[in-house]
């Protein structure tokens, strides 16, 4: 179809002694239109993504402080926590849940098989399966149980420390000192329970224990021992496991809340530095076409300037030759001298376009936002890039 195109532009230009010209000014008009409707299409979500950036800026400053346990406010300065701190958290988290889950099943077990001290034969042998929810509830009861004592032991020696560190108040100690003796009550009735029904276990899980044999006789102090070591054992691992995750699960919510805030911050930086590429890209793309269709009226009328503007297009020339004038550094004043031969230069021709005020303004108002977010980028890259997705 290109003869066609060729046809319509002699058809419509070709007796105007202008016509270079015009088809050169039009093209350029044409083009920053286009560039606009482009630049609108592009950066529509720009004024939302701003305000995000501002709200995730305000939220990164509120997680810059984190409430120790008499309520404080304590600065801290992100990323609290190393890669390596981070690692451990989370292997000691899972420990803690895998402990929790084989306590809970290794007390419902044993529970179980003690529900005939506690239930009638009758109800066992009506209710199907009520063993097992009798020992599943003794068993949660006594897992929750521990978490409360170990976690308010914790607390009571965090919270006297910070006492002693920050000079405050004896008297705020006071509340944690009655819930240090209800954890040290439950600890007690935890081993002396323990302790008693270890004898039981051990009568229960001991097969014919009624037997005279002397093998039985031989394993039922070990089996007695096994019964009620095993529980304490899992108890110590789950106190200090308990430990560990107290001292850091405050400082971890705050952490974490920061993390997921420069994750998203992150989000809309992308968002905005590639919406400042394809403005770009796009404004070359479509200096490109237009230039080019330029060429091709140059091409179709076998002419590069009008004949009236040969003497002005000649004077470029020669203050080209003689460094009078640089095209990369263009003053408008110049531009408008040789506003008639554009279509010679393409430094010229996309003068108008790269000094129009809308579109400066569009790639400022994105260029302003960038070079915010390549400050908190460089912030960033200081502070150490971490990624806490494994103990959300």
């Amino acid at each position: 179809m290109w003869f066609l195109q060729e046809l319509f532009l002699r058809r419509r230009s070709g007796n105007l002694p202008f016509k270079m010209r015009n088809i050169t000014q039009s093209n350029q008009q044409e083009c920053r239109e286009s560039i606009k409707e482009e630049f609108e299409n592009i950066t529509r979500k720009l004024p939302a993504l701003k305000v995000r950036l501002k709200l995730k800026d305000f939220k990164t400053g509120m997680h810059d402080n984190y409430k120790d346990i008499f309520g404080n406010l304590q600065k801290v300065s992100h990323p609290i926590f190393t890669q390596d701190e981070i690692a451990g958290f989370s292997q000691n988290l899972r420990a803690y849940i895998v402990v929790l889950i084989f306590m809970i099943l290794f007390e419902s077990i044993l529970y179980s098989l003690m529900a005939g001290l506690f239930i009638s034969k009758q109800h066992i042998n009506e209710l199907e399966g009520i063993q097992y929810i009798f020992g599943f509830s003794f068993a949660l009861i006594f897992v929750v149980a521990l978490h409360f004592a170990f976690k308010n032991i914790y607390e009571f020696f965090e919270a006297k420390h910070l006492i002693e560190i920050n000079s405050y108040d004896i008297k705020l100690l006071k509340p944690f000192y009655i819930k240090l003796f209800f954890a040290i009550l439950i600890l007690i009735i935890f081993i002396i329970t323990n302790i008693y029904t270890g004898y039981i276990r051990a009568i229960i899980l001991e097969p014919g224990a009624t037997s005279s044999s002397s093998y039985l006789d031989k394993i039922r102090e070990p089996l007695l021992v096994f019964s009620i070591a095993i529980t304490f054992i899992v108890a110590i691992v789950m106190a200090y496991l308990e430990k560990e995750i107290t001292n850091k699960s405050i400082k971890f919510k705050v952490f974490n809340n920061w993390n997921h805030t420069q994750k998203q911050r992150k989000e809309y930086n992308t968002q905005v530095k590639d919406m400042l590429k394809k403005c770009n890209e796009k404004k070359e793309l479509l200096i490109e076409k237009y230039w080019g269709v330029t060429l091709d009226s140059q091409r179709v009328f076998e002419i590069e300037v009008d004949e009236d503007k040969k003497e002005l297009y000649q004077k470029l020339e020669n203050e080209i030759s003689n460094n009078t004038i640089s095209l990369n550094n263009l003053t408008d004043n110049e531009y408008q001298k040789y506003i008639h031969v554009a279509d010679t230069k393409l430094e010229l021709f996309r003068y108008s376009i790269d000094s129009d005020k809308a579109i400066i303004s569009t790639i400022q108002d994105i260029n302003k936002v960038v070079v915010d977010i390549e400050k908190f980028e460089n912030k960033s890259s200081l502070s150490g890039d971490i990624d806490v997705s494994m103990v959300e």
